[in-house]
């Protein structure tokens, strides 16, 4: 595995964590929804000024010959924005990131199976279990 990209990967990873608290606390103090908006808004702003200053944003216009469905990521952001926003208060930051990074995993596993044609080794399956087991352990109260 590239080094680079796995820590790319922990990055998103923390980055994720960092952005559902800031998210959660906006939303406390608005609602989540106009906390999902602003963020996207920001998001928007920032990666339009990168493009812009990169000289890419000139390639946007190839955005009309992809097939549609590539076209719908930014609803899912939404949602992880707004899911985030709603079940941090509720569930403490360490609580709902357990179960995103549970939901995440399954999720990836089966993607990968149906749509990748990925081979499910064993060592995936038990990792898989033993993270389940420790998500649902870590979950629980004491």
């Amino acid at each position: 595995m590239n080094i680079y990209s796995m820590l790319l990967a922990i990055l998103a990873g923390v980055f994720t964590t960092i952005e559902t608290s800031i998210n959660s606390q906006l939303g406390k103090f608005l609602t989540p929804s106009v906390a999902t908006l602003h963020s996207l808004i920001t998001g928007v702003t920032f990666i339009f000024l990168i493009n812009l200053i990169k000289g890419n944003l000139t390639r946007y216009y190839k955005v009309v010959t992809v097939h549609p469905l590539w076209l719908i990521g930014g609803l899912f952001g939404a949602f992880i924005i707004y899911f985030s926003s709603k079940s941090i208060p509720a569930l403490g930051i360490s609580n709902a990131i357990i179960l995103i990074l549970a939901g995440q995993l399954i999720s990836g596993l089966i993607l990968d199976v149906m749509v990748n044609n990925v081979e499910v080794s064993m060592k995936k399956m038990l990792g898989m279990i033993l993270f389940l087991i420790g998500a649902i352990i870590f979950l629980q109260d004491k």
